[in-house]
């Protein structure tokens, strides 16, 4: 047993060695593995345009790294028979089948004297072997030559790939830009459905182009859709905000501070929420107010408060200015019951003053941060900046054309060139002027005539009758197309307007056309939509 037990630790040896020599094998296929993995996963990430430099480095590191010791651990636990690796060590090591031979016939369990004698030659000749002599490593160098071009490749990429390492970096400042403008279209939706003073329709109807944007955005994060979502956002929540509202509020604030200024008053407590805009609490205060409870002293104060609030509301306002000279009429006359009945209305009236106050406001802040929104998400795209170029180089060529222009016409000076295509002069050379030359002169010539038109119905000119034209309404003077055969389009016109529609939204996405004039080409482009011309055509 004993020679056993030493012939089985030989063989162990030997499979470790196998097992290691395997592990180093297959991690350096391993490696080109995840060469290749990170070529591929980083061309991949470049071509889309989603990796940083910092990040295809990351991950190239990473493959690297991790794929030869995953492949390398597998390799070296995966399992080996003793017996077939025992028949590989006897055909490796020239041991005749001396070492399988011995474990197959241990395995019998028989116990001679002839098998003691075949297992100790086994052990003798085993324990003369050297693994790493006998058995060495072993790689193939179309493996390494791999590895290397590959590494090769990818360092081409890292040192020559400026530009998509740039774009990477542009998509990825405007992905950061659309997902801050998608999250403060999450607080605007909060901030709306919390607002107490809005109806539920009004909520509604703000909520509803927020949404769709919010939507649009998370579908489709890109450059030219994000803008075009925001600022068609903007249009729509611009179209709910109405300019009379915001002279309403004023109106209002201003008629609230003069109500605010006078202590004691019956209606203090309402200027005072008039003052501060918040119109909904100030009808409630009005509304609260019980005229049968005031002295004949508060309600002649109270009639002039109210006669004074209409006054100021009466031009934007002309309902509640209505009603409060109705409540004020009825208090100077003592029915307080009228009065009361017409104090209850202006609140109402006052209310929904509030509601639309508010909606409006609300609709505006919204569009304004939807349109500022629209100028981030461009300015992140590089689209600012190239639009300020493109002023700034605009106006260079102008500027250098007219320099150019003044010294062609202070060098051409006497050549009778045109304005439109300037001769300039030829320069001094450095050669000295020769003697005993004529004198010019002076750039002057005599005056040629090259045309002398001839006046029609002068004399000796062509003789021209004109046609008269007949009471049956023929044509005078045809050509070669009359007015009643018109020309037809060889080309329909639903297939080219794609064309000028690709143009236009490269060039908006480039950042060629500046942000200011954005929505007016976007609102030409869409009133050019086949289909839709005709519509705003009999719209009009």
């Amino acid at each position: 047993m004993s020679t056993f037990n030493e012939l089985s630790q030989t063989v162990n040896q030997w499979v470790r060695w196998m097992r290691f020599q395997r592990s180093l094998t297959w991690a350096a296929r391993g490696l080109t593995l995840g060469l290749a993995l990170g070529l591929a996963f980083g061309s991949l990430g470049l071509w889309q345009v989603r990796l940083l430099r910092g990040e295809f480095l990351t991950l190239i590191g990473t493959l690297t790294l991790i794929t030869p010791l995953l492949i390398g651990v597998i390799a070296y636990l995966w399992p080996i028979q003793t017996t077939k690796a025992a028949r590989k060590f006897d055909r490796v090591f020239g041991l005749n089948e001396r070492v399988s031979t011995a474990l197959e016939l241990h395995q019998t369990q028989r116990h001679s004297k002839l098998i003691q004698q075949q297992l100790e030659d086994a052990l003798a000749r085993a324990q003369n072997v050297k693994p790493s002599r006998d058995f060495p490593l072993r790689f193939k160098p179309i493996e390494g030559t791999l590895a290397l071009i590959l590494a090769v490749m990818i360092g081409l990429i890292w040192f020559r790939g400026e530009t998509w390492f740039a774009a990477a970096k542009q998509a990825r400042a405007v992905e950061v830009a659309v997902a801050a403008q998608s999250q403060q279209i999450e607080q605007l939706l909060t901030q709306i459905q919390n607002n107490q003073t809005l109806t539920e329709e009004q909520k509604q109807a703000l909520s509803e182009p927020l949404q769709q944007a919010l939507n649009d955005l998370n579908e489709s994060p890109s450059l030219e859709n994000s803008v075009s979502v925001l600022t068609s956002t903007s249009e729509k929540l611009q179209a709910l905000s109405d300019p009379q509202a915001q002279q309403m509020s004023q109106a209002l604030q201003q008629a609230g501070q003069n109500l605010a200024s006078q202590e004691g008053s019956p209606l203090q407590s309402a200027g005072q929420k008039l003052a501060q805009g918040n119109a909904v609490n100030a009808a409630n205060e009005l509304k609260n107010i019980d005229v049968s409870g005031l002295s004949q002293e508060q309600a002649q104060q109270m009639t002039e408060q109210l006669q004074s609030m209409a006054q100021s509301v009466q031009a934007t306002n002309p309902q509640l200015a209505s009603q409060l000279n109705q409540a004020a009429q009825a208090l100077q006359q003592g029915d307080m019951a009228a009065a009361q009945q017409a104090l209850d209305q202006a609140a109402q009236q006052l209310t929904q003053a509030g509601q639309q106050v508010t909606y409006s406001q609300t609709a505006g802040q919204a569009a304004q941060q939807m349109q500022q929104g629209a100028g981030q998400v461009l300015a992140a795209g590089g689209g600012g900046q190239q639009a300020n170029q493109g002023q700034d180089q605009s106006g260079q060529p102008g500027s250098s054309q007219t320099e150019s222009n003044a010294g062609s016409g202070e060098s051409g000076s006497g050549t009778g060139g045109s304005a439109q295509s300037p001769q300039t002069g030829n320069e001094a050379g450095s050669a000295p002027i020769p003697q005993d030359n004529g004198a010019g002169n002076g750039g002057e010539s005599g005056y040629e005539q090259i045309y002398a038109p001839s006046l029609l119905g002068g004399n000796g000119g062509p003789s021209v009758n004109l046609p008269s034209s007949g009471e049956d309404g023929s044509t005078i003077g045809q050509g070669p197309t009359t007015p009643s055969e018109p020309g037809q389009s060889l080309v329909p016109y639903s297939e080219v307007y794609s064309q000028y529609e690709a143009a236009n939204q490269h060039a908006i996405e480039n950042g060629d056309v500046p942000f200011e004039f954005m929505q007016v080409i976007r609102n030409y482009f869409n009133s050019l939509q086949p289909g839709g011309f005709s519509r705003n055509f009999r719209s009009k």
